[in-house]
């Protein structure tokens, strides 16, 4: 690489934007520079690339680091972001800065810190974490647009280029992409290049408008002096409208949405537009939010006294918010222990310092109990992030969050990302779920982001769970994180809960008081736990999914007019589907994986590439009838729970029944306001919800967390079987939970019965520390994926042969390499998958400079290795 130079303009001191260029190229492969010239403007760090433009003098007064630019590039012309302004250039030629999208930066200078810390840490591409940041719809491509020429004859035109032509008439203009889903040509595109050799057709770049952009309706007023005994005897409508706006003026100032007014005034919205034709009315423009949250109301509630635990938590969080310390919290707390009421608390103190806070919670389904909670608190202050928000409310959030509108984002990992001003507070609820780990490119974990970006902001954060991740234990361990405790589950005060008693005829021996000094507050054991050996049904002849003494606890809540969650960690009716004779098992071609078989639509499903089929009358293989269907899941339990329960009202939530954009929502409502009597679910009913009529949680089957091939199922496991047990007794009513199992003695189950953590955690971590796994090391997965079986074995085998020649070649220490060998899903979407593992201290750091060839996917700490 060349000197860094100087260049001279007008005798101004040299201005360079160093831009991360918004290109789909793999970044493995060698991208030419602005100018394509031997001199590459690019940085040394093929991860962190960014090329120099010089600034034109039109545009220095009004360039900053973090705007969205247009600059050319090579051929092209692409969008990039700005992520520095430097006074020299690593290259000698350099082309210039075409635009500026908006003056105002999409990037602050601490989320633009923080990307540079992802792409260095999770060893992805820079301009894919930076487009992680940014909402859908912001960033803009050019494309190539093709028009017909006028007054061009089609008697010398071949067939081919007739059709084309023909088409290009009839819509004006068309892409490329377009024009390939309109025409029945394979060859296509050579005949658009005969057509532009022609000149019968033009070629042209243009730039596709923004996939979201603010929303624009249209409001109206009656004009000050309108009369409407001036319009004619025969314009009834036009009458009635204008005397409905003139009222309106004289109560409300007057303006309101066309459409409003003319629904209100009873009249078209023509009728309307006609008045402003004849000066009597006034139509505006206007902008408006689309907000999610629009149409909620938020009741304000009371904040509750602080028990002992709470306050003493409270002391040393609330002293961090005014000095951060730079270490993050771990606020260990068993389920229905007060840790949302510390976060609410922690939220409002940054708010009332100027400050901004983050709240993240791990499933899509938590977010609107968590938003009824902190709307409560904040109704004006809160925004909303997630995937199930339109492109639109998610622009429109965004800008409110980053104009300082807006200064609390609840939501999943995205939110993360969100352009909150002067960050004080990032808050993880439920930190130990693997849900905060990116499944795509850049594969970030939110609670590492999150601890770096507190770090960087100078902010506190917050790490709550009931059941923390083993490696965040471990660190708090090692005096990495502040761990604080919060061991006893909160009933309520003493008055409301006597209140409750006396109208459910209820016994209250069970509850205590939380402190000597605190009579008023009362606290109760967790539920217990009774665990069900499912072998010895068996041998008793009990063929049921419900053990005898689930079935009998089911029974006995129902008549109480009490709820209950029976909860099973998988989807479907039967987990595959089998020939009894000749054992054959329907598969999905695309993945070579047992399909599960779904009820609903009689038909068979691919829980990985979404693959459906009908199930066949007879077996593909020997043309047997017999087929026979195994395994359980959700959708088959809700069957026979209707069957052994009639009586009951039964809801499903899980993934197949929660696809419209309320579903979470409307499922949760319906279960709280008693429309339901038992829930089936999977694990997004395990997390965070507080249904006090629920006194009974019976867990189908545990087995199917345990028996995963991956070293963490074991802890996956507790987590869960913790967590859903924790959603019984949280009121009065009291609560139990059972637990189904064939595996009965195994720790995870063991554990979770006895709501031990502390004892799962240090027998854990001795197997880890044994087996020098995670926290104890780290992992990088490598992961190769190809539609050639053979292709997908030599590839990992020659990087294998790559990496351990390298380890001994550099002497790397305390590094070792897993495989190279099939992944656990061998195929998946018709495309095989070889993997290496590589284990160590720092493991990411033997691969910091080798350019992986197409194919490869890296996951820095993955969260399972399947």
């Amino acid at each position: 690489m060349p000197d860094q130079v100087e260049r001279p303009a007008n005798n101004q001191t040299p201005l360079y934007a160093v831009v991360v260029v918004h290109t789909a190229l793999h970044h493995n492969k060698i991208i030419a520079a602005a100018d394509q010239d031997d001199d590459l403007a690019e940085e040394v760090d093929y991860l962190t690339r960014a090329f120099h433009y010089n600034v034109p003098d039109a545009l220095r007064p009004q360039v900053a680091a973090g705007q969205l630019v247009w600059v050319p590039f090579g051929r092209r012309y692409l969008q990039g972001i700005i992520v520095r302004l430097d006074d020299c250039s690593p290259v000698e030629e350099t082309r210039d800065l075409d635009a500026i999208v908006d003056p105002q930066p999409v990037l602050s200078p601490l989320q633009i810190e923080l990307a540079h810390w992802i792409s260095e840490y999770y060893l992805a591409p820079i301009h894919q974490v930076i487009l992680s940041m940014l909402p859908p719809g912001v960033t803009q491509k050019v494309e190539v647009v093709l028009r017909p020429v006028d007054d061009v004859s089609l008697e010398q035109a071949t067939d081919k280029q007739q059709e084309i032509l023909t088409l290009l008439r009839q819509e004006k203009a068309l892409t490329l992409q377009q024009l390939s889903r309109l025409t029945r040509q394979r060859g296509y595109r050579s005949t658009v290049e005969q057509l532009l050799k022609h000149g019968w057709i033009t070629k042209r770049p243009e730039i596709r408008p923004p996939q979201v952009r603010p929303k624009l309706v249209t409001v109206v007023r009656a004009a000050a002096n309108a009369d409407p005994n001036a319009l004619g005897d025969r314009a009834i409508k036009q009458q009635q409208a204008l005397r409905y706006l003139l009222a309106q003026r004289d109560e409300e100032a007057g303006w309101l949405p066309l459409s409003v007014a003319a629904a209100e005034a009873g009249v078209a919205a023509a009728q309307i537009r006609a008045l402003a034709d004849k000066g009597l009315v006034e139509l505006e423009e206007r902008q408006v939010w689309r907000d999610p949250l629009e149409g909620r109301e938020f009741v304000p509630i009371i904040r509750p006294r602080l028990t002992l635990a709470q306050e003493e938590v409270w002391k040393v969080i609330a002293a961090d918010l005014d000095a951060p310390g730079g270490r993050p919290f771990l606020l260990q707390g068993v389920t229905g222990s007060g840790k949302t009421e510390i976060y609410l608390r922690a939220v409002q103190r940054v708010l009332a310092q100027g400050r901004s806070a983050i709240v993240l919670i791990p499933e899509i389904s938590l977010t609107a109990q968590t938003i009824r909670r902190f709307g409560a608190r904040f109704p004006t202050e809160i925004a909303v992030m997630h995937s199930r928000l339109s492109p639109g409310e998610r622009y429109d959030q965004w800008r409110r969050l980053r104009a300082g509108e807006l200064r609390l984002v609840v939501g999943s990992r995205s939110a993360l990302f969100a352009p909150v001003r002067n960050v004080g507070l990032i808050v993880l609820d439920e930190e130990h779920e693997w849900s905060y780990k990116q499944e795509k490119t850049p594969r970030y974990h939110a609670r590492e982001v999150a601890i770096r970006m507190a770090r960087l902001a100078g902010a506190t954060c917050i790490l709550g769970s009931a059941t923390p991740d083993l490696e965040s234990s471990y660190r708090a361990e090692r005096g990495e994180y502040v761990r604080l405790r919060m061991p006893q589950r909160i009933m309520g005060h003493r008055r409301a809960l006597e209140e409750q008693a006396a109208h459910l005829c209820q016994p209250q021996t069970r509850y205590q008081p939380i402190s000597p000094d605190m009579e008023e507050a009362l606290t109760a054991e967790l539920p217990p736990v009774q665990i069900v050996d499912m072998r010895a049904e068996l041998r008793q002849g009990n063929t049921s999914i419900f053990s005898r003494s689930l079935q009998k606890a089911i029974e006995e809540a129902l008549a109480a007019g009490e709820q209950v969650i029976l909860f099973l960690n998988r989807r479907g009716s039967a987990t595959f589907v089998q020939c009894r004779d000749c054992g054959y098992v329907h598969k999905c071609p695309r993945c070579d994986l047992p399909l599960t078989f779904h009820s609903v639509g009689d038909d068979l499903v691919c829980h990985h590439c979404n693959y459906h089929t009908v199930v066949p009358p007879q077996c593909p293989s020997c043309g047997s009838g017999r087929i026979k269907y195994f395994g359980i899941g959700t959708q088959r339990v809700e069957e026979v729970t209707r069957e052994c329960f009639p009586q009951a009202r039964v809801v499903r939530w899980d993934l197949d029944t929660t696809g419209a954009k309320l579903s979470h929502e409307q499922i949760l409502d319906q279960f709280i306001q008693g429309e339901a009597d038992i829930m089936v679910g999977t694990q997004m009913i395990a997390k965070g919800l507080d249904l006090p009529k629920v006194t009974l949680v019976g867990v189908i089957t545990a087995d199917t967390m345990i028996n995963l091939p991956d070293f963490r199922a074991g802890e996956r496991a507790f987590q869960l079987l913790t967590q859903v047990a924790g959603r019984a007794g949280r009121s009065i009513l009291g609560g139990r939970v059972i637990i189904q199992s064939y595996t009965p003695e195994h720790p995870a189950i063991q554990s979770a019965s006895l709501h031990d953590y502390d004892g799962f955690y240090a027998r854990e971590i001795a197997f880890r520390r044994e087996h020098w796994y995670p926290p104890i090391s780290r992992l990088v997965q490598l992961l190769y994926v190809h539609h050639s079986e053979a292709k997908a074995r030599e590839s990992a085998q020659e990087l294998y042969a790559l990496l351990t020649n390298k380890i001994v070649r550099e002497g790397w220490p305390d590094v070792d390499l897993i495989g190279p060998a099939p992944a656990f899903f061998a195929r998946l979407r018709n495309k095989w998958r070889w993997q290496i593992v590589v284990r160590g201290y720092e493991p990411q750091l033997l691969l910091r400079d080798i350019r992986l060839p197409f194919g490869w996917r890296v996951d820095v700490d993955p969260v399972m290795l399947l």
